[in-house]
């Protein structure tokens, strides 16, 4: 099997633990907020990735240095990443957060070509414009259910998902500079996760958040399964970075509204937005990002 199947299979296996991870937290969050939901599934990834790290690789931090860009990653995301992701979906449903969410790609896409020495074809960049485009005709949809219709909310929380999508495209470029640099996917995965738990622990302790942070049981059962999902994400992710280059792991790790959309429609249609248009949206999203990943390297 070839470097780049073994790229694109990961990095297709990557979006589907995200998308795992946002639909439990779409289905079982009722009443917890968007901040115990970040809290709690970093707190969830930190516990598992470590004791993975520790148990598969041992102890390897005799130089902390090596391992600052998967600190300024984690700043980031998961943290800024996930957390505007959160909120967006809370105000705009999980089928047209994600779609917007997707236009990470151009983000990476853009960095990698200016500071990693990538490239893309004409064909790559169309692909790249065809997420942009798929995006924000999903993102302009309204729908039928009051509670999830951008015609029942201010159109400025679109911001919500555009600030995620700019936090996971610039932890991106961190993720593949550090991971190139040499070291095992567990333990960057663990590191980078630690690093958002570290952050959003101090802001949520320095603005009296904990008192906030509150869940069901039930809730708090649906975090402990998208915690474990998500913790497999950027696994999968990193070892897909070290198989190839950024350009193509990048747009197929963001094929996670494809998944997102099927889970959507078996398990909370009733609270999501669905239209013509916004299956159309999310498909010229997933399009572009394959022709990203086929035709992008120059």
């Amino acid at each position: 099997m070839s470097s780049e199947v073994i790229a694109v299979t990961l990095a297709l296996a990557s979006a589907l633990m995200f998308a795992f991870t946002f639909t439990l937290v779409r289905v079982g969050v009722k009443s917890a907020s968007s901040e115990t939901a970040l809290w709690v599934t970093l707190s969830i990834n930190v516990v598992f990735l470590w004791g993975w790290s520790i148990v598969g690789y041992g102890w390897q931090f005799g130089d902390w240095w090596q391992w600052r860009y998967f600190v300024l990653a984690g700043i980031f995301a998961p943290l800024l990443g996930r957390l505007f992701q959160f909120l967006g979906m809370a105000r705009l449903g999980s089928n047209i957060t994600t779609p917007l969410t997707l236009t990470h790609p151009v983000v990476s896409l853009v960095l990698a070509m200016t500071f990693l020495g990538e490239s893309l074809t004409t064909l790559g960049l169309f692909g790249a414009l065809l997420v942009i485009v798929g995006s924000v005709v999903v993102g302009s949809q309204g729908g039928k259910n009051e509670t999830a219709s951008l015609k029942a909310v201010p159109k400025t929380y679109l911001v919500l998902p555009m600030i995620a999508s700019f936090s996971y495209g610039i932890s991106m470029v961190f993720r593949k500079i550090g991971i190139d640099i040499g070291t095992d996917a567990v333990t960057a995965a663990a590191v980078t996760t630690t690093s958002s738990w570290f952050f959003a622990s101090l802001y949520t302790g320095f603005t009296g958040g904990f008192k906030q942070i509150r869940c069901t049981r039930k809730e708090f059962g649906f975090f402990i399964f998208a915690g474990i999902f998500s913790s497999f994400g950027p696994v999968l992710l990193f070892f897909a970075m070290q198989y190839s280059d950024l350009v193509v792991v990048a747009p197929l790790a963001s094929t996670t509204p494809l998944f997102v959309l099927l889970m959507s429609y078996i398990f909370i249609r009733a609270d999501e937005i669905f239209t013509t248009k916004v299956v159309m949206g999310t498909i010229a999203t997933v399009l572009g990002v394959m022709m990203v990943s086929v035709y992008g390297i120059a």
